[in-house]
């Protein structure tokens, strides 16, 4: 699980949709607001749609989180990240889910 400073609380949850850049993959989808800050602070958004329990609903949350903490060092600038976790996501190895991530960021050209 990621520490408090690093995820995004819901008072700082961007309402804006129009901004940002989008990530699609198969795995899930997401968006990256720029910030002025430095922080990088994450989100994991799991619907009811992906997954009926919520059992399976906060392990796909806890992976994502885990999935996603190794490059919380290598922004090239602060950022709110919203990912949104498909239903393929489920089934998939965490190893995959990693990699998926890092190419995504890497393609959006947040990452280092």
């Amino acid at each position: 699980m990621l520490s408090q400073k690093n995820r995004i609380s819901r008072k700082d949850f961007p309402a804006f949709k129009r901004q940002g850049f989008r990530v699609f993959s198969e795995l899930f989808s997401g968006t990256v607001y720029p910030t002025d800050d430095k922080k990088i602070r994450v989100s994991v958004v799991v619907s009811k749609k992906t997954a009926k329990l919520a059992v399976v609903r906060n392990h796909l949350r806890r992976v994502f989180y885990e999935a996603i903490k190794p490059y919380l060092e290598n922004f090239t600038q602060g950022s709110l990240v919203v990912l949104y976790p498909k239903s393929g996501a489920v089934q998939a190895s965490f190893v995959v889910l990693k990699s998926e991530i890092e190419k995504e960021l890497k393609r959006i050209k947040v990452l280092k």
